[in-house]
């Protein structure tokens, strides 16, 4: 009996253990996007005039692109769901200061960038441009607390917890954002914070217990267009209207953007890939989706997307 037992067990663990392509792919297009999001920031082509006649379509873009941080937040709480491996963070950490280092001491030879920028390169936590990786080390070591707790707290509990993070932190902070003197949760800070991950992550993990496997795929998709849609058109009213950039409602906290974030979860972990030249491509890619969202935040990189002037592209 205790054989079967353990055997079931371990059936179960293997069956969660299995590779999400789908959410794999998600990962990869989400890097994507926070590069061309910072590109676009370093390349000030938010400036631009609205009467310009790709103004719509510079902030759409934007918009539609705006999803990622929340959507790895998520993910990390599916696919790390009843995982911890304290070895991961020594790893990220290793990986974290390599490329800071490297990729300062190259241009450094070449008088790229100055000294000051150097020795950042060896401290680089608590910098500013770091504040994703800062971040999620920050949360990673409170993990092995709440873990079990994701395991075992039951479902009409960790439904309230669920709608409570999304009415107070998420609907709630972005009104009084929006239409007060600018006041917010310090602690949540739009989303830039270790807090705003550790809720994620926890909502990631209740995802993956009740609601992940679920079929009826392309309202999923739709779902997250008419979500993007509708933020985009508040932005771009609001730019014309009263010449203020509103950005309360593109915020990581912002209803619109976990609305974002949630429907291509649900879309990307219930798509079905079985081409396996997909599958290899994505295998390959996946493990340098971390590398390559480091490198560009690279000083170095940055200066040169910060040289570039956008309206030489859009014109």
């Amino acid at each position: 009996m205790l054989n079967k037992n353990i055997k079931l067990v371990n059936k179960i663990t293997n069956e969660k253990s299995k590779r999400n392509h789908g959410l794999d792919l998600l990962k990869i297009i989400g890097m994507i996007n926070i590069i061309n999001l910072h590109i676009n920031l370093r390349m000030n082509s938010l400036r631009m005039n609205s009467k310009d006649l790709k103004f719509h379509q510079v902030y759409s873009l934007e918009v539609f692109s705006f999803w990622p941080v929340d959507a790895f937040g998520l993910i990390s709480g599916i696919v790390n769901y009843g995982k911890y491996k304290f070895s991961n963070i020594i790893y990220l950490w290793f990986i974290y200061i390599f490329y800071s280092i490297f990729f300062s001491i190259i241009p450094f030879n070449k008088s790229k960038i100055n000294s000051k920028e150097l020795i950042l390169s060896f401290f680089p936590l608590g910098i500013k441009r770091n504040w994703y990786v800062n971040a999620y080390i920050f949360m990673y070591y409170f993990l092995p607390f709440i873990t079990n707790s994701i395991h075992s707290i039951n479902k009409n509990l960790f439904d309230k917890i669920v709608l409570h993070f999304f009415l107070i932190y998420s609907i709630y902070d972005t009104m009084i954002d929006t239409y007060t003197r600018n006041i917010s949760f310090d602690f949540i800070y739009k989303g830039y914070s270790s807090l705003w991950l550790l809720i994620l992550y926890i909502v990631g993990g209740y995802l993956r217990r009740f609601y992940l496997q679920k079929n009826c795929i392309s309202i999923f998709l739709l779902t997250y267009v008419i979500s993007s849609f509708i933020t985009s058109e508040y932005m771009i009213y609001n730019i014309r209207i009263y010449n203020k950039q509103l950005f309360k409602i593109m915020s990581y906290t912002s209803p619109t953007i976990i609305i974002q974030a949630l429907s291509l979860i649900f879309f990307f972990s219930n798509l079905k890939i079985n081409n396996k030249y997909l599958i290899k491509a994505i295998s390959f890619i996946i493990p340098l989706n971390f590398s390559a969202i480091l490198i560009h935040m690279r000083y170095f990189f940055s200066k040169i997307q910060s040289s570039l002037e956008v309206f030489k592209f859009i014109k």
